[in-house]
């Protein structure tokens, strides 16, 4: 197999940073499409009330077949990361069958931007 030739060697500079400026955009691209969040969030509707127990969930879930990755504390609640769509609508009935009043149960939406660009961003300046 014969490979073609550029005929001038200064075009192989230019059709590599081509290259790699269409892999970035198609990278860019691919991280900007809506994800199906599978995780959710428990939190206390009131102020006072404890959260249950991140491995009590974990066993409560278990027993009705559902399938967990992870469940996280994070600041004023838990994150339940699930395996699919269908493990997080049967979650989401379960545990408002297990939880007694007060809980809420929501969506956690993953943030709009990567954390490593919120830290090269920094706080935007107010000018004026």
């Amino acid at each position: 197999m014969i490979l073609p030739r550029f005929k001038c060697p200064a075009m192989w500079p230019t059709a590599l940073f081509i290259l790699l400026l269409v892999a970035a955009a198609v990278g860019f691209a691919f991280s900007r499409m809506p994800q199906n969040t599978i995780t959710l969030q428990i939190r206390t509707a009131h102020a006072g009330q404890t959260l249950p127990d991140g491995f009590s969930v974990y066993q409560s879930l278990n027993e009705r077949g559902i399938r967990i990755k992870s469940i996280t504390p994070l600041q004023d609640g838990l994150i339940v990361q699930l395996d699919s769509q269908e493990q997080r609508l049967l979650a989401e009935r379960a545990l408002q069958d297990i939880l007694p009043m007060g809980f809420s149960i929501k969506l956690c939406e993953p943030p709009k931007s990567p954390l490593w660009i919120q830290k090269f961003g920094g706080d935007q300046l107010k000018i004026g």
